[in-house]
């Protein structure tokens, strides 16, 4: 509360608007609090939103089907013989 500060409050006198008017300042920390609360506003929608999108993300399925599992079909439908068919279980075991 400076009477004399031609920025703040002032009179009608010497130094600008009235007591109680409304000056640059007063007008501009308005704004910069309104900016600043649907600032907020924003991030906390965008937080919101991003919890339920973690929320309803799935598992991740498992690794597939066995590859033993493969190369015994493989061997039963003819694509393998047996030799490479326990080439590859030997490899798959160690």
């Amino acid at each position: 509360m400076c009477p004399m500060c031609p920025w703040r409050w002032g009179g009608w006198g010497v130094w600008g608007p009235g007591w109680g008017g409304w000056d640059i300042l007063g007008i501009l920390g308005l704004v910069l609090n309104l900016l600043l609360f649907l600032g907020l506003l924003a991030l906390l929608g965008l937080g919101i939103a991003w919890l339920v999108r973690q929320v309803d993300r799935r598992p991740a399925a498992p690794g597939g089907p066995d590859p033993l599992e493969i190369a015994r079909r493989r061997l039963a439908a003819g694509e393998i013989t047996l030799a490479e068919f326990e080439e590859i279980r030997d490899r798959l075991r160690s």
